[in-house]
């Protein structure tokens, strides 16, 4: 809830400087609330047209957030930020 609104500025500093790949490294986070998940939905539909968004998750209790919502159907997930890097550049 209190980073969400940083994560949302630079998501959409990306979306509007026309990147066409977008990583978010969750890595370090312990703890995803639903303002986060807000945030990254509401990415994915602004670059769905235009560029790839896919996550890195290592923590297991983030992943299960995905799993549990459905959304790791919606979204690419990797386990490293060089998978995510090599699953955006073969989509």
């Amino acid at each position: 809830m209190y980073t969400a609104p940083r994560l949302e500025q630079e998501l959409s500093a990306a979306v509007g400087n026309g990147a066409s790949q977008v990583v978010v490294d969750l890595s370090d986070c312990t703890f995803l609330d639903s303002t986060a998940l807000g945030v990254l939905i509401a990415t994915r539909t602004q670059l769905r047209r235009h560029a790839e968004l896919t996550l890195v998750a290592t923590d297991r209790n983030i992943r299960k957030v995905f799993e549990i919502t459905g959304l790791d159907r919606l979204f690419a997930i990797a386990p490293t930020r060089t998978d995510a890097l090599k699953q955006s550049n073969s989509a």
